[in-house]
């Protein structure tokens, strides 16, 4: 009798324990037994009982199809959603290709003024559209899609191009080398929003807008002279991405962006003496441009 007792004892001390277990779905249809801890952004962490043996465990929620928390009364069946997120931070580096927006007319016209042909003109600024661009970025993030932190990105471009130019003096004829090497720094504030996409939640759409100070330095090389210009002013980065993650904590990601900014005034330096010029608005320094970059995102 006793026996009986202890028997019927332990099948119904086991149906609470067998009733009250959740259930995670993979997306290969596999159903795992468990308890359902906790649900982040990325990940869902669970706990096995084997056996009698204890074990925890956790899977990214692009491997997850779906998953059922059991309740007093019955079970609730869940899609992957976001309920918290064990992530604080997202870490940001990218580099890629950026192209100059602004007019070189008035650059063009200036340097054939000099001596330059048009040709010449023409082929030096086309070769300066385009530079390299790379940029690192860190967020705050504040669940469930937005972020705050701070972006830093850098371009450089460069030109350059020689051979004889004529004043028109009428005297002189000139052998001479022109060449530039651009810096472009910017540094700044930035808001951040992010879209997850599809059922596996693996792809996500992201969108940045970020303000700060913008510094410009040109190395400049003409008629065996050195000269360094360089200016500040306020710049505006908009921006769109594409992230796939690869774990619950790592993403690649392609970005696409409009940096704004202009430079009114410039300090020029030959190595011996130094002024500071201001710029007519048609001869501003347009630093706007397009660009386009991929790199790795780390969520932490």
């Amino acid at each position: 009798m006793k026996n009986i007792l202890t028997a019927v004892m332990f099948f119904f001390g086991l149906i609470p324990a067998v009733y009250s277990q959740d259930k995670i779905i993979t997306i290969n249809n596999d159903t795992i037994d468990c308890k359902i801890n906790k649900v982040s952004r990325n990940t869902i962490y669970f706990d096995l009982n084997t056996l009698g043996v204890k074990s925890s465990g956790e899977m990214p929620l692009n491997k997850v199809s779906g998953y059922i928390v059991a309740k007093k009364t019955s079970p609730e069946v869940q899609t992957k959603t976001n309920t918290g997120s064990d992530n604080r931070f997202r870490f940001g580096l990218s580099g890629g290709a950026g192209y100059l927006l602004g007019s070189t007319q008035n650059a063009e016209e200036q340097m054939v003024s000099q001596g330059f042909t048009l040709e010449q003109a023409e082929s030096y600024y086309n070769d300066m559209k385009l530079g390299i661009t790379a940029s690192a970025d860190i967020y705050l993030l504040i669940p469930p899609d937005y972020g705050v932190g701070i972006k830093y990105k850098f371009f450089y471009n460069s030109s350059s191009t020689e051979g004889f130019i004529d004043p028109q003096d009428g005297v002189h004829l000139y052998y001479t080398t022109y060449r530039e090497n651009i810096y472009v720094n910017f540094a700044g504030i930035s808001f951040f929003y992010q879209q997850f996409m599809g059922s596996q939640k693996s792809l996500v759409l992201n969108s940045s807008i970020s303000t700060g100070l913008t510094t410009y330095r040109d190395e400049a090389e003409y008629l065996h002279g050195y000269y360094l210009l360089t200016g500040k002013n306020v710049g505006i980065d908009l921006g769109i991405g594409l992230e796939y993650f690869l774990t619950s904590r790592i993403s690649l990601g392609a970005d696409l962006s409009v940096f704004y900014s202009s430079i009114r005034k410039v300090k020029i330096t030959d190595g011996t003496s130094s002024s500071t010029i201001e710029l007519d608005k048609e001869n501003y320094e347009n630093l706007s441009r397009i660009d386009l970059s991929a790199g790795i995102r780390i969520y932490f």
